[in-house]
């Protein structure tokens, strides 16, 4: 099976009807009705994954603090000023799509201007490594943020009796889309285990597709790397007919010396009801831009993500959102830097002058 074609790999911007709406309303005079982005409104469009992901709802909330809004739900008075919150002139909106790979093919062909990336991609497409091997450099990606951790989920049909990973031998498996850093993910972990797809019976969908299909018996189980707790596990585990599998450390630590990015850990107990802690991999999330982002432009959003209102906003929206921490903004950097965050990090005392 074959990516998707460029018109397709990103989806509704959904994450930003909201603002749209806000920013429109605002805009137009009473009783009117306005169907265009305001005039000298700039779009920031953010490339994430599919909406039982992680990606989506984080991105969706980043696109809510740097977004120009008007006092008002979002917006508090204490955090606006000259009566508006977020960057002036700007509507940031939450693409779904296929996720890590076509984020950042997104990115350098132009597509969007931000995405959220997996580091171990991020750098590979940088570099035309591994699965970017002989298609050229993506050299218009360039660092801003590191977000949060991501965890390797194995979810599994209770009735399928599968304990360990190399029980999927022979079974339906769900290994996410092309374009998706799970799929990358998932083929190197079935190495680590000795196996291949060939050994399986693989399916090409996203998780909230694998979902009803495990639930009727159709499919044995699905993958996902995504931060934890997210919306698929969660509401598969929730009809009592599934579980999780962890990774065991033998597999776990070959994987961890062929690729740097991955960690070992786990999913804490009690991140999903009734179930316990799950050992796993784990990898980092990164927010990018393309590296032709005006300087002025990056650093008003990434004041806007960094100031007391975004870290609430990203705090209050989602279990991860707690995990975007500042101090934590430079981990796991392997691209350059774009000259709009170095500038911000350096005025804030994150970078030496």
């Amino acid at each position: 099976m074959t990516s998707r074609p460029a018109s397709r790999r990103f989806g509704a911007c959904i994450g930003a009807a909201m603002v749209f709406a806000a920013l429109m309303s605002d805009a137009a005079p009473a009783g009117a009705q306005s169907s265009a982005v305001p005039e000298n409104t700039s779009l920031l469009r953010i490339g994430t994954g599919g909406q039982s992901g992680t990606y989506f709802p984080i991105g969706s909330l980043i696109a809510r603090a740097v977004s120009d809004m008007p006092v008002g739900p979002g917006c508090a008075v204490a955090d606006a000023r000259d009566g508006r919150c977020g960057v002036p002139g700007l509507v940031a909106v939450a693409q779904t799509s296929n996720g890590s790979v076509a984020n950042a093919v997104g990115l350098q062909n132009g597509e969007i201007e931000m995405a959220l990336v997996q580091a171990d991609v991020a750098d590979w497409a940088f570099n035309a490594q591994e699965i970017f091997a002989g298609k050229g450099k993506h050299d218009r990606l360039r660092f801003v943020a590191h977000l949060y951790s991501e965890a390797m989920h194995v979810v599994v049909r209770r009735e399928a009796r599968i304990s360990v990973v190399s029980d999927l031998r022979g079974r339906t498996v769900a290994m996410d889309e092309p374009g998706s850093g799970t799929l990358v993910h998932v083929r190197n972990l079935l190495g680590a285990y000795r196996l291949s797809e060939t050994d399986l019976r693989p399916v090409y969908i996203k998780p909230d597709l694998a979902l009803p299909r495990l639930l009727i018996g159709q499919l044995d189980a699905f993958f996902i790397v995504a931060g934890w707790p997210t919306k698929a596990v969660s509401d598969t585990l929730a009809s009592g007919q599934a579980s999780l599998v962890g990774i065991d450390a033998d597999a776990a630590n070959r994987l961890v010396r062929q690729n740097p990015f991955l960690s070992y850990g786990q999913i804490p107990a009690g991140t999903y009801p009734g179930q316990p802690a799950v050992s796993t991999l784990m990898v980092g999330a990164q927010l990018l831009v393309r590296a032709d982002l005006a300087d002025e432009r990056v650093y008003a959003v990434l004041e806007a993500l960094w100031n007391p209102r975004g870290q609430a906003l990203l705090s209050a929206g989602h279990p991860r959102g707690t995990d975007v921490r500042f101090a934590d903004a430079l981990t796991g950097r392997t691209l350059p830097l774009h000259s709009g965050a170095e500038r911000f990090y350096r005025a804030h005392g994150s970078l030496a002058n």
